[in-house]
């Protein structure tokens, strides 16, 4: 796993690993020969001219040292200076001494647009404030060399290493290397875009977060005892649907066959009775059950109903596509009241709570809230960040999955971040998928393992089948089968 922080917990880690006796020098040079190794490894022949953009402060020096290296094994290197350098900074000093080491060094307004790779090495994690019209002509200059492989060091230039804003403009990186661990704003806002693939170099600084991104090699592999049947490997219900969208109940089988693929014992789609019929000649895997419904379709407060859902369910999906029912508050109301296992909140059941979160928090249910971005916003009035998915998470003392390009999965003192995924699953439907694998792990593994294990194996699947398939052709049920794959398993 891999520790992400903020701008300033890097540099508070990096200052009390040099007041302990590293040398600060050290740490650049260690900095400087990953970039150079990267580059080596990564980026075309020897032939080929590589630019390397510096500023005047430690991300130049870093980018400086390393023009040495990649000079010292061959490569055609030129330094290009970005502002100005004061005579006793350490990247002037690092300048005079590529001098002395035979790379060429000129203006950035001298450069002629020829370099086959760019290492961009002008501004670092301390960023606060909109760059200058002069820097931020050049970066977009340098981002308009479509044949060139654009290289980042630590992080884009211009890109906030909190929040991923775009400070004026940004340096668009084909990959990013950062040092230690990932910084925050790489992983919201537009980091994403900006960053690349990102490679984290260990380079001697001690970090440690409770947010935290989790790797393949985080997950135990789970396997099922020899004597497991279906009624032990977990009962799931899934309850959605409504009368006036006539696609809700696909929805909710949608959710059901994650379930089944995710190790599921049993599922039990819930629907309402109106769509009888509709689901009976699709239903293959699941079992059903048609609940009261009113006129209009939307599903009935039926205690006798719920009872036996509640006695029987090892773990409940509720809310997609089951529209604004008068009695959806009252039904998650019973499960907090009535249900002891795992309660997955998705879609509709986010909406009805219109804020009103209050007797989540007292639930004998495991809590696990799933909304994406839009629905945190409408819920809690606040922007999806780290700190406020965390209050959410301890307001309804539970587990909350706020759905993005980069998912945040926390119960309020642990954060783990989800990266994996593609931007091909920003498409309707995913999200039912993730609320039915969710819900089958919780009957395997803890809710925040379950819902971390989830976004993880998802991600990877829409990853894998993006490959096979055009990107806008990315189905659910595409993403959910490749998902599935035998590494987690095994």
């Amino acid at each position: 796993m891999y520790n992400v922080l903020s701008a300033q917990q890097i540099k508070d880690a990096e200052a009390e690993l040099i007041s302990s006796g590293i040398s600060g020098a050290l740490l650049t040079f260690s900095a400087a020969l990953a970039i150079a190794d990267g580059i080596s490894d990564r980026a075309g022949e020897k032939g080929a001219k590589t630019a390397v953009f510096c500023g005047s402060g430690g991300n130049g020096c870093d980018g400086a040292l390393a023009a040495i290296r990649l000079h010292r094994i061959g490569r055609k290197v030129c330094i290009y200076t970005v502002g100005n350098f004061g005579d006793k900074s350490a990247a002037s000093e690092a300048l005079r001494f590529a001098r002395c080491n035979g790379v060429k060094i000129l203006t950035s307004e001298e450069y002629d647009g020829s370099a086959d790779i760019i290492i961009d090495a002008i501004f670092g994690i301390g960023l606060n404030r909109n760059i200058d019209d002069a820097t931020a002509s050049l970066i977009n200059r340098l981002n308009c060399q479509e044949n060139a492989f654009r290289f980042a060091v630590d992080i884009p230039s211009g890109l906030n290493a909190d929040s991923g804003e775009i400070m004026g403009a940004s340096f668009d990186a084909h990959v990013t290397m950062t040092f230690s661990c990932y910084k925050r704003g790489m992983l919201f806002g537009r980091g994403r875009d900006c960053c690349g693939r990102i490679l984290v170099e260990d380079i001697g600084i001690p970090t440690s977060s409770d947010v935290k991104i989790y790797t393949d090699a985080d997950f135990k592999p789970f396997k099922r005892k020899q004597s497991a049947h279906k009624g032990n490997a977990g009962r799931v219900y899934v309850i959605g649907g409504c009368g006036t969208m006539i696609g809700a109940p696909v929805m909710a089988g949608a959710a059901a066959h994650a379930a089944h693929l995710s190790g599921a014992g049993t599922v039990t789609v819930c629907v309402p009775s109106v769509h009888r019929t509709a689901t009976s000649a699709r239903s293959t895997m699941s079992m059903m059950k048609y609940l009261s419904d009113t006129p209009d379709g939307f599903i009935k407060f039926d205690k006798t109903e719920l009872d036996e859902i509640a006695e029987r369910a090892d773990a409940v999906n509720i809310g997609m596509g089951m529209g604004k029912t008068p009695d959806l508050k009252r039904i998650l109301q019973y499960f907090c009241d009535n249900y002891d296992k795992s309660l997955i909140i998705d879609a509709d059941a986010i909406n009805c709570l219109n804020g009103d979160i209050g007797f989540l928090k007292n639930a004998k249910c495991n809590i696990v809230l799933t909304p994406h971005v839009g629905e945190f916003k409408r819920l809690t009035g606040n922007d999806p960040t780290i700190e406020n998915a965390r209050k959410l998470a301890g307001d309804i003392n539970g587990i909350v999955v706020l759905k993005s390009a980069t998912t945040i999965v926390t119960n309020g003192a642990e954060t783990r971040l989800n990266v994996t995924g593609t931007p091909a699953m920003a498409k309707g439907g995913m999200g039912d998928i993730l609320g039915g694998c969710i819900t089958a792990l919780t009957c395997a593994f803890s809710p925040l393992d379950a819902a971390t294990v989830a976004c993880y194996r998802n991600g990877i699947g829409a990853e894998r089948a993006v490959s096979s398939y055009a990107e806008m052709m990315l189905t659910a049920n595409d993403v959910l089968h490749m998902a599935n794959y035998p590494e987690l398993d095994d």
